[in-house]
């Protein structure tokens, strides 16, 4: 800390015990890594158990189809296609941070559309990429599932029933990509009509800042300066665990250059994570959901088409 730096100092998370079940929710393939990479990584050298769950296929990023296909006009078959590329990315990925694959969930909801199925939850919604309104692919948690709110919701049940979480780990609800914010309201309507109780932390990717041009692993991440009052908390992150995190990374190649850029924001000395409720009162924080809520009405004149 240098003379005059004013920026603030939050409370440091206590890594996963071998006891632990830890369930990371990831709307698309790569924001497992970039949100919670080294606590996941350092969960299992504990001896903890660490289950990923992905909502979607990550199928509407039109330069990957553009770039797995070479046509300026992709179709949907192309997306389908893209949705398949990035399954594999996150299988390998999953290998690298030490995830068995029965521990991975592909849900594979719509790219882009889970904000559409949370706000018309009587509303079977289509997909703008792969033109479909069910899910398309087999090694799914539920092949041929239409896109309804009932239908994610059931499987996110399913996906908790099969984990018994001690701890689960979401998008912030104010993150301003609408897959991020719909996913974290998906998952909070699941648990609260559970009988799981698990710690709850949250991760953002996307807010109003532009990605980073150059990779500073020695600096830490802070939220945005609107947000600093909010109850965040730290997890330090080893340079072994940094480079695990860009490893992750570098197996989604079908999101380039982009990865680079992500890497640069997120691959730090740090891992930022939103406290919720009780977990906030566990760090010594006190800031409360109902400070949060016109957050959620912002937009970004920096969203991207795919994370």
């Amino acid at each position: 800390m240098t003379a005059g730096d004013t920026s603030p100092r939050y409370p440091s998370i206590e890594p996963a015990a071998k006891s632990d079940r830890v369930l990371i929710v990831a709307p698309h393939m790569d924001d497992e890594a970039i949100g919670a990479g080294a606590y996941a990584l350092e969960a299992l050298r504990s001896g903890a158990e660490v289950f990923v769950a992905f909502l979607t296929a990550g199928d509407c990023a039109r330069f990957s189809a553009r770039l797995l296909t070479g046509r300026v006009m992709p179709r949907p078959a192309d997306y389908l296609s893209v949705g398949l590329t990035r399954i594999g990315e996150a299988k390998r990925a999953m290998r690298i941070l030490g995830v068995p694959q029965d521990h991975i969930f592909f849900l594979g909801y719509p790219d882009r559309g889970l904000r559409s199925i949370v706000d018309k939850p009587s509303t079977i919604v289509r997909s703008t990429s792969t033109a479909r309104d069910e899910v398309p692919y087999e090694m799914a948690l539920t092949p041929g599932a239409k896109h309804t709110l009932e239908n994610i919701a059931s499987d996110v049940q399913r996906v908790l029933d099969l984990v018994r979480p001690t701890t689960v780990i979401t998008p912030v609800p104010f993150d301003l990509h609408p897959d991020h914010s719909a996913a974290a309201e998906i998952v909070d309507l699941v648990i609260d009509r559970s009988p799981y109780a698990p710690n709850r932390l949250g991760y953002m990717v996307h807010s109003s800042r532009f990605k980073s041009l150059v990779w500073t692993p020695d600096r830490e991440i802070l939220p945005p300066a609107r947000m600093r009052s909010f109850t965040w908390a730290t997890y330090p992150v080893s340079f072994d665990a940094q480079l695990v995190k860009s490893a992750m990374l570098d197996e989604y190649k079908s999101q380039r250059p982009y990865t680079y850029f992500l890497r640069n924001s997120f691959v730090r000395g740090n891992e930022l994570f939103f406290a919720y409720a009780g977990d906030a009162v566990r760090y010594g924080l006190t800031t409360t959901m109902m400070e949060l809520e016109p957050v959620c009405v912002e937009t970004s004149v920096a969203a991207t088409e795919t994370v």
